[in-house]
């Protein structure tokens, strides 16, 4: 039987290689101008970080949730499985940031419309747009030549701030990951 500890240890060496897959694969994606790899790539990014963010509020979870993790046996604490929106709602909670991601990743991890990027801009169309906005704005204004976006802004405008997104994401993924292996030494 494996401790606590070690299936922390495991579950964090997961989302970390991960993780270095997606700093790949976003490189690729935009080099090659696949807009909708690359928002699928941001929505794991954060899918990752939302599950730490869910293991270290629920210690009384923890252990079940990581073993079922590490054993190939989902998400789950027990028989209850925890839904990403409900992981993506509890973190969006204190990163609000989170929510904006997540959502707007997941027009592009699903097969939908914006799929079709080449002929109708989905982020024109996209409903909640003025949230990304706030935050591409609050959070990587003038990384990205050619000033803030707003509501003109194109998919292809707020493509250009993807790498700086996944940065975020990832610091902030790296900060819960070393907490999570600390929680998880003290057994």
């Amino acid at each position: 039987m494996t401790t606590t500890a070690e299936n922390g240890g495991t579950f964090c060496r997961m989302v970390e290689a991960r993780s270095r897959e997606h700093r790949d694969a976003l490189r690729v994606a935009l080099d090659n101008g696949w807009l909708a790899i690359a928002g699928s790539v941001l929505r794991m990014e954060v899918d990752s970080m939302i599950r730490l963010i869910w293991i270290l509020r629920h210690p009384d979870t923890r252990e079940q949730i990581l073993a079922s993790c590490v054993a190939g046996g989902g998400f789950r604490a027990g028989p209850r499985r925890i839904s990403d929106r409900e992981m993506a709602a509890e973190a969006g909670r204190e990163e609000g940031w989170v929510q904006a991601v997540y959502r707007f990743g997941n027009t592009f991890v699903h097969l939908t419309n914006a799929h079709d990027y080449a002929v109708l801009d989905p982020f024109q169309a996209y409903e909640d747009r003025g949230e990304v906005i706030e935050f591409l704005n609050r959070y990587h204004r003038g990384k990205v030549p050619g000033g803030p976006v707003d509501d003109s802004s194109s998919l292809g405008d707020i493509a250009a701030y993807a790498p700086h997104v996944l940065e975020k994401i990832t610091a902030n993924l790296d900060e819960y990951a070393s907490a999570l292996r600390e929680e998880c030494a003290k057994g």
